[in-house]
């Protein structure tokens, strides 16, 4: 009766609060039961479950949206935390209070709550805690129109990120400051931002995509596997109930049978009866009576049996029957249910690969006039693009993989993780390999050769990939082209002129050690390119039924040509379409339009350092600031060596007869960067070693002195700072 009168209690204050109707009956009970426990706990004086339990509370009225309330409970348990002076505690409740201040768009008091918070992780020196606040603190300040401020907060923050070595936390600090910069309209700064963020992207994907497709893969093979098995179950208990239902016709045929053989034998038996009497004989009258009665007997009773014989068959043969329709129902559902899984996996699938796709945003700062007509033949796709601007070129491909559906669309993901890692290879490494189309295709040709064990065996399946791929130049009004396959249309001067590719593919062939062609056009403005797949003009239709062939495709490529690029897609969607009619799509469908856009030619100015003659050691295990100081450094023309960790800088110190300067990052693996400093010094102590770190620590310069280190700087690096002083050490 008290629960009772409780729970119409706080129903009552619920009501009169204005937000009962937003609870059901069960949120309700839970916070009962939570407030029961604030007081018993709050009797028996134990404040940390009594705070406990007020976070529970808050909790539920946040999930609820309920807002003021959960900020009520969450100040009520900011107090106890106080009394106890737990200042972990006490950091979490501001940031929780400044985010419910954020989702109530009451942004000046998320913003102190955040400080709050902020500055009691500062006092704990918490890496993690300051790296939260910081983000927390910019988002508020962005929504406040302080994007300015936000900048300077998100450069703390990445300063932390980078320390804490996190990937995600790298990524996040580089999308915000990417936002912020596009809303100071500092377009410079946003497209560095967003480049460095889509790498990160990329690199953390790929992890995911390894994990997933293997998972993925297993997980196909499990359902194809038990989908077989169900449709073979299927297929025998299908054949079961047809033999079944013969049975049961051929036993109703038989029981006819011999309803009519009784009818018969009950009509001579009636003849002859009318014979005997008709002559009168009553002796042998009275006999006949007695057979007559006798086998009519016999008869009914043989009737009566084979009947009763008959019923319990086919009762038995309904029965099974019945358990054999359940089972199919079963099965029926099982495949189903499989089915959908397939089916969901394979949508997953497409998400993942739609994310490794370039994003139209990005395709359009590099090519502003162009199109994309990509039609996948299932949920997941064989066909691929993919794009890259580096050193002011433009990189392009149109690709297909062998086979579409889930074996093309893992194809396409290897190809794209292999491009990517493969331009940053050329890009990182000029002296060793340069940036040409066909050399890019060879490089990729090695990566899948290797990856698939494919060996020229005839018996191993030929997985490849056909694809075209452009490198344009548009400042020295240049363009490269290999193929694998897939031939490059351009179009200039209003003449379609047609760029073969070699006949052979991306993967395993008899000509694997044979280099692409790479083949170098000079282009105008203006001038239109066009790569695809084979999808579109293998497709059958039209009123014969017969392929659209690649001459129709030539004819209407130049025909439209003159249209804008929107419209040439329009065109070449509708075309497809009504030639497709109610065929079925037999392959993926990618065609790539593009209007070059050129820039005038510039006189390059030479490098204000020559460093060609000198050697620089880079001691850094974090990637992204190895690329960093390997892309500053590259006009130099210096010579670098790198080590990921201190014992391998020691190393490679022992073994190298010449380096002229090291760059020494003071948090590293195995070693730091102060015990490699003094190990490098008692070999030679004139080499000169300047430190690095995302961290300002009052006292890391002088320990970065006392062990040796002839300089200090401070991340994020400057450039013309770090050349000036390397140049102040190389020069000297």
């Amino acid at each position: 009766m008290n629960k009772i009168i409780r729970t119409l209690i706080i129903l009552l204050i619920f009501i009169q609060s204005g937000f009962a109707q937003n609870l059901d009956s069960e949120v309700i009970d839970e916070i009962e039961k939570y407030k029961s426990e604030v007081e018993k706990y709050k009797e028996n004086k134990n404040s940390i479950q009594q705070a406990n339990f007020l976070n529970k509370i808050a909790y539920v009225f946040w999930e609820n949206e309920l807002f003021d309330e959960a900020i009520n409970y969450f100040s009520k348990s900011l107090e106890i935390n106080q009394l106890n002076k737990n200042k972990n505690g006490i950091k979490s409740l501001y940031f929780n209070i400044g985010l419910i201040y954020s989702d109530k768009e009451d942004y000046q008091l998320a913003l102190s709550s955040f400080d709050n918070g902020l500055r009691i992780a500062q006092q704990l020196k918490q890496t993690q805690g300051i790296y939260t606040g910081l983000i927390n603190k910019a988002g508020a300040l962005k929504n406040l129109n302080q994007s300015a401020e936000a900048i300077s907060v998100l450069k703390n923050a990445l300063q932390y990120a980078q320390e804490l070595n996190n990937l995600k936390h790298i990524r996040t600090c580089y999308g915000m400051l990417a936002e912020n910069y596009e809303i100071e309209n500092d377009s410079e700064n946003t497209l560095k931002y967003f480049e460095l963020f889509a790498s990160v992207d990329k690199h953390i994907k790929l992890e995911q995509i390894k994990e997933i497709e293997k998972r993925s893969k297993q997980e196909v093979h499990t359902a194809q596997t038990d989908k077989i098995k169900t449709e073979q179950e299927l297929s025998k208990k299908s054949d079961q109930l047809v033999e079944t239902q013969q049975t049961l016709k051929e036993t109703e045929e038989i029981s006819k049978q011999q309803e009519l053989e009784l009818n018969l034998k009950e009509l001579a038996i009636r003849e002859k009866e009318a014979q005997l009497e008709n002559e009168k004989l009553i002796r042998y009258g009275v006999s006949a009576i007695f057979v007559f009665i006798l086998l009519f007997s016999m008869l009914i009773y043989r009737q009566y049996k084979a009947k009763k014989r008959v019923n319990e068959k086919l009762a038995e043969q309904n029965q099974k029957i019945n358990i054999q329709k359940e089972e199919i129902e079963k099965q029926r559902d099982l495949a189903n249910t499989q089915k959908t899984a397939i089916t969901d996996s394979i949508r997953y699938a497409k998400r993942i690969q739609s994310a490794l796709l370039p994003p139209e945003s990005y395709i359009k700062r590099n090519l502003p006039d162009h199109f994309i007509l990509y039609k996948p033949r299932d949920i997941v796709s064989g066909d691929f693009y993919w794009m890259m601007n580096k050193d002011d070129k433009i990189i392009i491909t149109a690709a297909d993989c062998t086979g579409h559906g889930v074996p093309g669309a893992f194809m396409s993901m290897l190809g794209i993780a292999f491009l990517n890692e493969i331009l940053t290879k050329i890009i990182e490494n000029k002296h060793v390999y340069s940036l040409q189309a066909n050399e890019i295709l060879n490089q990729l040709r090695t990566y899948i050769i290797e990856s698939l064990h494919q060996t020229g065996d005839p018996d191993e399946s030929k997985d490849g990939i056909d694809m075209a791929i452009c490198i344009i130049d548009p400042e020295n009004h240049k363009l490269q082209y290999a193929g694998a396959h897939n031939p490059l249309y351009l179009i200039q001067n209003n003449e379609l002129k047609i760029i073969k590719g070699d006949r052979m593919p991306v993967g395993i062939h008899k000509k694997a050690d044979v280099s692409f062609t790479n083949h170098e056009i000079d282009i105008n403005e203006n001038d239109l390119i066009y790569m695809f797949s084979d999808g579109y003009y293998d497709q059958i239709g039209g009123p014969k039924g017969r392929k659209f062939m690649s001459r129709n495709f030539q004819q209407l490529m130049l025909d439209i040509h003159k249209e804008s690029l929107p419209e040439q897609k329009k065109i070449l969607d509708k075309k497809f379409e009504d030639w497709k009619g109610k065929e079925i799509q037999l392959d993926d469908i990618l065609v790539i339009g593009v209007k070059l856009e050129l820039t005038k030619k510039t006189q390059q100015k030479d490098d204000s350092y020559d460093w060609s003659n000198k050697v620089i050691l880079i001691a850094e295990d974090t990637e992204m600031n190895y690329i960093f100081l390997v892309e500053a450094l590259k006009p130099t023309k210096v010579k670098i060596l790198r080590a990921k960790d201190g014992e391998e800088a020691v190393s490679i110190f022992k073994e190298t007869e010449k380096i002229d300067l090291i760059l020494m990052d003071i948090n590293m693996p195995k070693l730091d960067g102060f015990e490699t400093t003094k190990e490098i010094k008692k070999i030679n102590p004139n080499v000169p070693i300047i430190a690095q770190t995302a961290l300002n620590i009052e006292d890391a310069r002088e320990k970065a002195t006392e062990v040796g280190c002839d300089d200090y700087i401070l991340k994020p690096i400057r450039l013309k700072y770090l050349l000036t002083k390397l140049d102040t050490f190389l020069n000297n």
